[in-house]
């Protein structure tokens, strides 16, 4: 039991802020995550990543550039 508590209570400040990230995006969007078509997914996947891992460069916890949006390279 003590294991599960762990693992539904302890969650990391990164997570905190992706899931914050994810959150907002789909209000924003009006995206409902159970009934999302996979395109509907997979934008809001995009778009979480992208503004998460500004976010953690904003805050210098992530010392990589950040990628583009829906790129294979890392934007300047």
């Amino acid at each position: 039991m003590e294991d599960a508590k762990w693992y539904f209570t302890h969650e990391s400040e990164e997570d905190r802020l992706w899931y914050q990230i994810f959150f907002s995006m789909c209000k924003k969007f009006s995206v409902s995550w159970p009934t999302a078509t996979p395109s509907q997914r997979a934008f809001i996947e995009e778009i979480t990543r992208f503004n998460y891992e500004r976010e953690m460069a904003r805050q210098e916890l992530q010392s990589q550039p950040v990628r583009g949006f829906f790129d294979e390279t890392v934007s300047a």
